[in-house]
């Protein structure tokens, strides 16, 4: 499980600094699969949209949880992992959407979704950062 939070409840800084990097960096590490900038910003805008759900709906966290599950399916579909199929996404974004909607659905806390998107956000500012072009 993934911990978003230090012992005072704050978002921890290394979540939105370090840890961020490292992930947009295992996402380009396998020249042979990399993560294209299109790839990343379908996934990241799917989660914007639920986003703007909930804040649009004060209270209905509960209620898109659904949407947030669906992430994994669509996940697992875009990795194909069957080695007969060529996968779109590499094995790394695959487990980072895995676990990080893991996390959420387990504490049930609209303030640790809140906290993942600060995150992706962080990921999707590095990934390009280190640049991805446009692919």
């Amino acid at each position: 499980m993934i911990e978003y939070r230090d012992a005072k409840g704050q978002i921890r800084p290394e979540l939105l600094d370090k840890e961020a990097r490292e992930k947009a960096e295992s996402f380009i590490k396998n020249k042979k699969q990399s993560l294209t900038s299109h790839q990343l910003r379908r996934v990241y805008n799917d989660f914007k949209r639920i986003q703007r759900r909930i804040s649009n709906n004060p209270g209905s966290f509960s209620s898109a949880l659904y949407l947030i599950a669906m992430q994994k399916s669509k996940a697992e579909y875009a990795y194909a992992s069957n080695p007969n199929k060529n996968s779109k996404i590499p094995r790394e974004f695959k487990a980072f959407i895995e676990e990080n909607v893991d996390t959420i659905l387990k504490t049930r806390e609209e303030k640790d979704f809140e906290a993942f998107m600060l995150h992706f956000e962080a990921v999707v500012g590095f990934f390009y950062g280190l640049g991805i072009k446009n692919n």
